[in-house]
């Protein structure tokens, strides 16, 4: 199925988008009942198949988990496969994946903002130091 998607979004999320929402895959990846978060049924071929051919998913479990983590999705307790969802992570509404871009910026700006006065502080040090005879 084709799908509009918001402009500005990073391509890690219309990509995982687009595998979970394929068809031919379902057998290695595909929603789950309730239609808000997804299930990996075949890991080997998740990376075998379909990861190992978009760089944004990184190059194993760990880094795709760690990446489904910092971009906002939770695993869903309880469930015996890997299933991870976020609320705006939905089947057959690719307009909400804004909500999970907006909710990771939320939550990344405070870091970013410390990072920026870290590296002015440092920069401001560098120059006094550059001022002593």
């Amino acid at each position: 199925m084709v799908h509009s998607f918001p402009s500005g979004l990073p391509t890690f999320y219309i990509r995982l988008y687009q595998i979970v929402d394929d068809p031919s895959s379902d057998a290695i990846i595909s929603w789950s009942k309730s239609n808000n978060s997804f299930i990996v049924w075949d890991l080997e071929n998740l990376f075998g198949e379909i990861l190992s051919k978009s760089v944004e998913f990184g190059r194993n479990l760990l880094q795709f988990i760690s990446k489904l983590q910092s971009y906002g999705f939770k695993k869903v307790m309880g469930a015996d496969p890997l299933e991870y969802g976020h609320d705006g992570f939905v089947r057959g509404q690719p307009q909400l994946l804004k909500k999970v871009w907006m909710d990771r910026k939320k939550r990344l700006a405070p870091k970013r903002a410390k990072a920026k006065v870290r590296k002015a502080r440092a920069k401001v040090e560098h120059l006094l130091q550059d001022l002593r005879i």
